[in-house]
């Protein structure tokens, strides 16, 4: 009998020791310190797996007629022509605020490279 009871001591200091040292698979991990002023690592929730949102095999025959697909797809290309002519617009009106600030920039730096090489060229006279 002692020796049964060694054997059921060591397996169960074996488990406890290979459950206290099995480190689980974290996806990201937060640490913080806890009320004692230890660091405690906390996992984050892994985020939810994506499913398929659409079907994956074809209907066996379609739900609308020729007639609707025309319709549909004429009332698709005038929303899609609509939303091109707005990003047209807004790319004028930014092209319109910004390029008086970028020529005004252009201007400046153009300015200030003439001062530096006139006066560059005036030291290489006198020196």
């Amino acid at each position: 009998m002692p020796a049964t009871r060694r054997r059921s001591s060591k397996s169960a200091v074996v488990s406890e020791v290979k459950k206290s040292t099995i480190v689980p698979k974290v996806s990201g991990a937060i640490y913080t310190r806890n009320s004692e002023g230890k660091m405690v690592m906390t996992e984050t929730p892994t985020p939810p797996t994506k499913e398929r949102r659409f079907a994956p095999t074809r209907p066996a025959e379609p739900k609308i007629t020729l007639e609707e697909y025309i319709s549909d797809f004429k009332v698709r290309m005038q929303i899609n022509n609509y939303e091109v002519m707005e990003f047209l617009e807004d790319c004028k009106r930014w092209y319109n605020l910004a390029s008086p600030h970028v020529v005004k920039a252009f201007n400046y730096s153009k300015e200030k490279i003439e001062e530096l090489t006139t006066t560059k060229e005036e030291k290489k006279e006198e020196g």
